[in-house]
Formats: C-alpha cells, sequence, structure tokens
C-alpha cells in the first residue's frame, strides 16, 4: 500500500491512536461499570485494567526511550518477545485479582478470555506478527455487543476502522490483520459460550 499523505494519514493515525489497546481496553472497562453502576465487580475491573494500561504505558515508553523498543507501539515482531512476558503477566494479575475479588462471573471470565487470546496472539508471534490492535478491537466489539447490541454494532464498524488504519499506516500486513481479527472473532465467540 501507498504511503498515504495529508489528511487520510492524519485520520488513519488519529483512529490508529483511539483504537489502541491501552485506550479501549480502560474505555470498555469503563462502558461495563456505567451499564453495572452497583456491580462491585465493574469498579474491580475498571480499577485491574486502568493500572495494566498505565503500567504498560510506562514499561512502553521506558523501553523505547531507552532504545530497546522502536516504538510505542512495540511494532518489530521481535521486539515483541520481550513485550508479551510483561504483557500477559500485568494481565494474568489482573485476572487474578478479579477472581480473588468474588462475584463477577462475566466480568472475570471476559479478562480471562482476553488473557488467553495474548497467550495465542503470543504463540503465533513466533513465525507472524498479530495485530493485538485488530485483535483486542474485534474482541471487545464482541463483548460490547453481548452487552447492549446498537454499541457492540457500532464497535464492529470502529474495529473495521482500525485495522484499516493499521494496515494503511503500514504497521501490519494483510495477512497479519485477518489473523489478529480471526483471533478476536473467536475469543469473543469463546467469551459468548463462557
Amino acid at each position: 500500500m501507498e504511503n498515504l499523505t495529508g489528511w487520510w494519514r492524519r485520520a488513519a493515525v488519529v483512529v490508529s491512536l483511539v483504537g489502541h489497546p491501552l485506550v479501549t481496553a480502560p474505555a470498555f472497562a469503563a462502558f461495563v461499570m456505567w451499564q453495572q453502576p452497583g456491580e462491585r465487580g465493574a469498579l474491580w475491573l475498571l480499577g485491574c485494567i486502568a493500572t495494566v494500561a498505565a503500567l504498560l504505558s510506562f514499561w512502553n515508553l521506558r523501553q523505547t526511550r531507552r532504545g530497546r523498543y522502536s516504538n510505542f507501539d512495540v511494532s518489530e515482531r521481535k521486539q515483541r518477545q520481550a513485550f508479551y512476558p510483561v504483557l500477559l503477566g500485568l494481565l494474568g494479575l489482573a485476572t487474578a485479582a478479579l477472581v480473588w475479588q468474588g462475584p463477577a462471573g462475566p466480568l472475570r471470565e471476559g479478562l480471562l478470555a482476553c488473557w488467553l487470546l495474548l497467550w495465542v496472539c503470543y504463540g503465533i508471534n513466533f513465525w507472524l506478527k498479530v495485530s493485538l490492535h485488530a485483535a483486542l478491537s474485534f474482541f471487545l466489539a464482541w463483548a460490547l455487543l453481548h452487552l447492549r447490541a446498537d454499541w457492540g454494532l457500532l464497535a464492529f464498524v470502529a474495529a473495521a476502522l482500525v485495522a484499516a488504519s493499521r494496515l494503511a499506516l503500514q504497521r501490519h500486513t494483510v495477512p497479519e490483520l485477518l489473523v489478529g481479527t480471526g483471533i478476536g472473532l473467536v475469543a469473543g465467540a469463546l467469551l459468548r459460550w463462557l
């Protein structure tokens, strides 16, 4: 794909930033809390996800400034080998905290499905750099569809735009986006089954 110029490139950058997993995951958790205001587990979910996002943001920024990552998104497949253990460890702790706190069954299962999604992406990363933007966007769209169908359908459109922005910015190839999208959809279906 040719390099984009002008407002098309700026639009792709904005969509990619807004669709970044460190933005969409806390936004989803905040939406869940807003939809279930009395649910103690929703507050725990928001706290856990916001903490993970803040710690990962700090980690990625620090590694980028030290030159260990070429960019904040960790766009090099080999660099992701060092990123995934940090991501999986933090999300594993968040999942354990949500399990420990008690009764939030669907929230706990959603976080567990997300954690499994990331393990699959980590395994595939030895051969192909899976788009985490696409995987998480489509997973969250599925999850949102379970909560509110109207918002879920909009989230699927947004997920497609996020995936397109990653292709337009040449951060991923079509196979990387297709695999990420497929993993996100399968994990969303798994969540529905759970």
